[in-house]
């Protein structure tokens, strides 16, 4: 009986030692440390934390013996503002009962610090973004490009290239079938004196106008005009002729003229 006297007087001394003290303060978020808790009985630990709810977080650093009890150095972070009892966090032993441990939450900033200023309304950014500048960067390359076409048109041809441009059909064969009557025609030059003569006889024979390059050569050796060239042509190939004249090839050239 005199025990059960004895620890009601030593927590009813306690919450009124409580109630003297200055109550623990501390802001959101920050750490405050309570040091030298009695608390009497068996240990307490501090209660799981099994969702968001709870406005404290607590843990104990340290729990050293005591008469009757310990002493605890307990850590609490607050989530929200307000005033809270430390104990209803702790779990103690069965039967036992803990005193208040009053303790205060606040939103306050501490003295000296001055509050930020309000946010003022401004201007919203121009819409667009990234598109916009895909559209505007397209826009600018076609522009560019353009100017480069127009600038390459507007330069003026050298002087070679002017004389090849307007050379006649006859003219462009000539170094041709010289080299050809010579055996000295390359594999592409022999193709481009082909496709020439193909593709001026196309223009004037219908008949060979939809023929492939072999069809239309063939059919070309029996035509009245066509044929002394390709014959020529295919003569050389087989066995070239240094020793023919400028004259044998102006007439061979003759139908190109015109």
């Amino acid at each position: 009986m005199i025990r059960i006297i004895a620890i009601g007087f030593l927590l009813v001394s306690g919450s009124m030692y409580a109630a003297d003290e200055v109550v623990p303060t501390q802001r959101v978020g920050q750490p405050l440390k309570v040091t030298e808790i009695y608390i009497p009985g068996g240990e307490v630990k501090a209660k799981p934390r099994r969702d968001r709810q709870p406005p404290l977080m607590v843990g104990i650093l340290e729990v050293k013996p005591a008469k009757d009890g310990s002493r605890y150095d307990i850590e609490v972070q607050g989530l929200e503002a307000g005033k809270y009892n430390l104990a209803d966090f702790l779990e103690a032993p069965e039967g036992s009962t803990l005193p208040a441990i009053p303790l205060e939450i606040t939103g306050e900033l501490p003295p000296g610090l001055v509050r930020p200023h309000e946010n003022e309304a401004g201007e919203l950014p121009k819409l667009g973004g990234y598109r916009t500048t895909m559209i505007v960067l397209a826009s600018l390359w076609v522009v560019g490009l353009g100017g480069i076409l127009l600038w390459k048109k507007k330069l003026p041809v050298a002087d070679g290239d002017a004389t090849a441009a307007n050379a006649s059909l006859a003219e462009r064969l000539r170094p041709l079938v010289g080299a050809a009557s010579k055996g000295e025609l390359s594999a592409d030059e022999r193709a481009r004196l082909e496709r020439l003569v193909i593709g001026h006889w196309r223009e004037k024979r219908e008949d060979i106008a939809s023929l492939p390059p072999a069809q239309a050569m063939v059919k070309l050796r029996t035509d009245p005009e066509a044929a002394p060239l390709v014959l020529a042509l295919e003569r050389w190939l087989h066995a070239p002729a240094n020793t023919t004249s400028t004259t044998d090839i102006e007439q061979l050239l003759a139908p190109y003229a015109s």
